[in-house]
């Protein structure tokens, strides 16, 4: 009897809905079950880190709407100018799944060494833009409370970016060589360091009178996220650097630099950095235009964005899985698991996203109320929760296509079609956001529902035109790796 991943390409809706039930996709390779074991892990290292920045910007909206104005776009500001480089070191689980799959983990120690030599390398360049910081916010056009700030928050990341960026590559190297479960135990650790920590840097720490801690507001933040990136990559060390890896991937031997193995990571790993980038670069510019709209309306913004991290955060998880298992198929040379990899991640994401969209539209105040500190004036409480209420609405609308956009994004960059995405992450962003909202300011009809519009038409041009892809199926002839006959 056929499954229902053999069935042609135009069955029915009704057939389609019916194989991604339970009781039909659950068991098997690549089913609901094997997703799970892969996914989970990685479903739960990204909610830690969404737990750090609803926290943390939980505790700034809670110190001062200053705080929580500029965190978004300093935040936002610092990632998208890591983006690029993230997103080319963060490749080295692709390399590392593929190679899992053609039975060759040891090359997969040496792309490591490679994506540590561009970190090291990448995060001298950001350290750099801290001279830059007042510059970039000042073009933002926000109020001078507000971009000092942003600049300051800014600062603060960026000179140990490099810590971030070498996390990065050695979380990817794991979860490709499909341990997501030493990934999600070390992010748990930063999560349970970071914050309490941010809660006794931003509002102080007393205890029978002795300060413990300083009240540093924004500043407590950023030293907090530094050392919480301090503390992974030193356990990811020491996961990773020692016997028991040179005995099965010869990962101190691995460590010289590989050139043609580089150009081969930066060949696939540069599309994915600019995809990334432009991704990024895409909601920076929306943050800043938000904020010219006013303190209050940015303060707004921040807060249903970091709500929403509740949705996308865990589907970036099924995402990285999704990538995983693709790149692992691709590599003992089965395209078809890959297919049903895909078909069970989207399966299991539209279950949750469901029920997240319940959440968004029939609860907002309670989650909203959670950031609105007892110093708010009244009515400034009250305006952000008319607006609070109205915006995650929008958020439940394009949340329902959350599943399928990255999953399709995540299996192409798998298998190694990342032109395509990178391109559509360029033209996406400049006409379907950028261009809507520039004309929307031109004929003055800019407010913050019209712009969030825009916004979720954006996130749909991106959805339609990853499924499309992913439908032609042109990764499925792809590799990333140097090709050698499976042993």
């Amino acid at each position: 009897m056929p499954t229902p991943t053999d069935r042609p390409a135009q069955a029915s809706l009704l057939e389609a809905l019916r194989s991604m039930s339970p009781a039909r996709r659950w068991k098997g390779n690549n089913g609901y079950s094997h997703i799970l074991r892969i996914c989970l892990p990685l479903v739960a290292s990204n909610i830690s880190v969404s737990a750090m920045l609803f926290t943390d910007r939980l505790f700034l909206s809670r110190y001062s709407m200053a705080a929580i104005a500029a965190s978004l776009p300093a935040g936002v500001m610092i990632v998208t100018v890591s983006s690029f480089f993230q997103g080319l070191v963060a490749y080295v689980g692709i390399f590392a799944a593929q190679y899992l799959g053609a039975g060759r983990p040891r090359r997969a120690a040496a792309a490591l060494w490679q994506s540590l030599y561009l970190s090291l390398a990448a995060g001298a360049l950001i350290a750099l833009t801290y001279f830059l910081a007042p510059a970039i916010f000042a073009l933002g056009g926000h109020e001078e409370n507000v971009q000092a700030l942003e600049t300051t928050y800014y600062r603060i990341l960026a000179v140990p970016a490099v810590l971030n960026l070498a996390y990065f590559a050695m979380s990817s190297f794991l979860a490709g060589l499909g341990r997501a479960r030493l990934v999600m135990w070390v992010n748990l650790i930063g999560a349970f360091i970071n914050i309490p920590l941010t809660y006794a840097l931003v509002f102080g720490l007393n205890v029978f009178g002795l300060q413990l801690a300083p009240e540093l507001g924004i500043v407590g933040a950023g030293l907090s996220t530094v050392f919480s990136w301090l503390a992974t990559t030193v356990i990811f060390c020491l996961l990773i650097f020692n016997r028991r890896m040179e005995k099965t991937h010869d990962i101190f031997r691995a460590r010289a630099f590989d050139r043609e193995l580089m150009k081969r990571m930066i060949a696939f790993g540069s599309p994915g950095g600019l995809q990334r980038f432009l991704e990024l670069a895409a909601f920076t510019f929306f943050a800043f235009v938000i904020g010219r709209l006013g303190e209050l309306y940015l303060a707004a913004n921040n807060i249903v964005f970091s709500i929403e991290a509740l949705s996308f955060f865990p589907m970036l998880g099924v995402g990285a899985a999704i990538s995983i298992l693709v790149g692992q198929a691709i590599g003992r040379g089965d395209p078809q698991g890959a297919s049903v990899a895909v078909a069970s991640g989207i399966g299991l994401s539209s279950f949750y996203l469901v029920f997240i969209v319940i959440l968004f539209v029939v609860f907002p105040e309670p989650l909203l109320r959670l950031f609105l500190a007892d110093h708010y004036e009244p009515a400034v409480s009250a305006r952000i929760m008319e607006l609070g209420v109205i915006l995650l609405r929008f958020v439940a609308v394009y949340t329902i296509f959350d599943g399928l956009y990255l999953c399709c994004f995540g299996a192409l960059s798998g298998a190694g079609d990342v032109w395509f995405p990178m391109a559509v992450m360029g033209l996406g962003g400049i006409f379907g956001l950028a261009a809507p909202v520039w004309l929307l300011f031109a004929a003055g009809w800019a407010s913050v529902y019209t712009l969030w519009a825009a916004f979720v038409f954006y996130v749909l041009v991106l959805t339609a035109a990853g499924a499309w892809r992913y439908r032609l199926g042109k990764w499925r002839s792809m590799r990333v790796i140097e090709y050698e006959p499976h042993p």
